[in-house]
């Protein structure tokens, strides 16, 4: 049972971790994906930094009901996602990477995969937030076609980079997969070797 956390939900939505708890939700959730970081010159890059890990959480809004230091390492929503795991085992958070606006660097990623990998693998597990995340997604909108920009990497370059981050990440973190739901004939599933990429992965997820 997935859902999705995003990033900007902190301003206008004014929707924060610790909703994740009170609404009930993390009782019914297995993963949750963290939207997005960004895909900026063909490596993983951070999408809000302040979002991320930067914002002061009072006691009133914060998890577990403890207000952030002005010293401590970590804050934002991945130090509130620390306090959520620890209070839910059980629960998987996966940072995922792309998705409409931020899918431009896939291009770039897919020319040189290997360097890719690493530097996702290197900010995924940055020892400042490595135990907050179990893994990776990909959202890339879309290989070998066009989402918000368009792609022309080819049909094998979405398991390229998919292959990349399995071989990174190795076989204990989860590497999963937002990808397009157009059958059509000569759609979007049409343009990239889906197939291929997905023996890699933990899962899809069709939109």
């Amino acid at each position: 049972v997935v859902g999705y956390f995003t990033e900007w939900g902190v301003y206008g939505r004014n929707y924060h971790v610790k909703d994740v708890q009170t609404s009930g939700s993390a009782d019914r959730l297995t993963h949750i994906l963290y939207a997005f970081g960004n895909t900026t010159g063909g490596r993983c890059s951070i999408g809000d930094s302040y979002a991320d890990y930067e914002k002061a959480y009072t006691a009133e809004q914060s998890v577990d009901g403890k207000a952030d230091t002005w010293d401590q390492p970590l804050r934002g929503s991945f130090n509130q996602l620390r306090k959520l795991k620890a209070m839910h085992p059980n629960l998987k958070v996966i940072w995922s990477f792309g998705g409409w606006t931020w899918s431009g660097g896939f291009t770039q990623a897919a020319a040189n995969p290997e360097a890719f990998a690493q530097s996702c693998y290197d900010l995924v597990e940055d020892p400042r937030w490595a135990d907050v995340f179990d893994g990776i997604d990909v959202d890339w909108e879309y290989p070998n076609a066009c989402g918000l920009t368009c792609d022309a990497s080819g049909p094998q370059a979405f398991d390229r980079v998919v292959t990349a981050l399995r071989g990174k990440f190795g076989s204990s973190a989860l590497v999963t997969a937002a990808i397009t739901a157009d059958g059509s004939n000569g759609g979007k599933i049409d343009a990239t070797d889906y197939a291929t990429a997905a023996t890699k992965l933990d899962w899809l997820m069709p939109m």
